[in-house]
């Protein structure tokens, strides 16, 4: 079968709107503000791999790998509140936690009741109440080249790495994720934003990149050598890479109403050079672009 240049379907788009994360939080109503910094240089210690394990609930995390031993840790807090009272709560109820010296470096931000990003939830559907502060931690990090990542926020404008080299599992909710000049292999998954990433040397393992609105564009030199998965339901699948399709899985019927019901997951299934690790790309409301990255 002759090599395909490229792919391309054009989907009906759509615009999906959400209310304002500062209507929805109250936040215009906070007229009690604090801000502070925080600087720390931090060691890993003992044996096995260095893991960066940061998370947070409100705010952007950037990382940049750099040719150094230790990790250079930079914080921004802002504490928005109702009065006086609700800061003190604040200052009481939220706090960073900081582990040090171990193979795993962690900076974790702990609201009320526990509340870490990625973990489950320990509130109830009835525990809700109006919020009273929001506490914004903005993480400005450095880190050794090839540290591993393990980076969480929720209403994060962004999650950017920028030339590490270790594995990397990157969540967002309410932001983008930017990843230039990388290395390494891993998932990135958000729900609100796109994920634009660009990587100087084709990931080793499988890896995903996974939002719901928003595009996804990921470039990788031109000797790429992969497996790949793409899918979109409202826009549109591109690669200007010389691929050749690959069979589709056999779908597992369903029995219903006495007859077989085939489902089929919807992705386009695609080979660059001599394939390689499965690279996933799905989005539901934009389009996937994968593309050439000369650097």
């Amino acid at each position: 079968m002759n090599a395909m240049r490229k792919i391309f379907i054009v989907l009906a788009s759509t615009v999906v709107l959400s209310a304002s994360d500062d209507d929805s939080r109250g936040v215009r109503d906070f007229h009690v503000r604090d801000e502070s910094t925080i600087s720390r240089t931090l060691h890993f210690g003992g044996s096995g791999q260095h893991v960066l394990d940061v998370r947070a609930i409100h705010g952007s995390i950037r990382v940049i790998g750099a040719d150094r031993p230790d990790v250079q840790l930079d914080v921004q807090r802002l504490v928005q509140a109702a009065t006086d009272d609700d800061l003190d709560a604040a200052d009481d109820e939220v706090v960073l936690d900081i582990v040090d010296g171990e193979p795993r470096i962690e900076a974790i931000v702990r609201e009320k009741d526990g509340e870490v990003c990625g973990e489950e939830s320990r509130r109830g559907y009835g525990s809700w109440q109006r919020t009273r502060y929001v506490v914004t931690y903005e993480f400005a990090i450095q880190v050794p080249r090839d540290t591993r990542l393990r980076l969480c926020t929720i209403n994060g404008r962004e999650v950017l790495v920028e030339g590490t080299s270790g594995g990397f599992e990157l969540t967002n909710v309410n932001g983008r994720i930017t990843m230039p000049n990388m290395r390494g292999s891993g998932t990135a998954h958000t729900v609100n934003g796109p994920i634009v990433a660009a990587f100087t040397e084709q990931p080793r393992e499988p890896s995903q990149f996974q939002t719901i609105n928003g595009d996804v564009i990921v470039g990788f030199p031109t000797d790429l050598g992969a497996d790949l998965k793409m899918k979109t339901f409202n826009g549109g699948l591109f690669t200007d890479f010389d691929v050749q399709p690959l069979p589709q899985p056999i779908a597992v019927p369903e029995r219903r109403d006495g007859g077989f019901v085939y489902r089929s997951n919807g992705f386009a299934r695609v080979r660059t050079g001599r394939g390689g690790p499965e690279l996933t790309f799905d989005t539901f409301n934009g389009s996937v672009r994968v593309i050439r990255f000369a650097h």
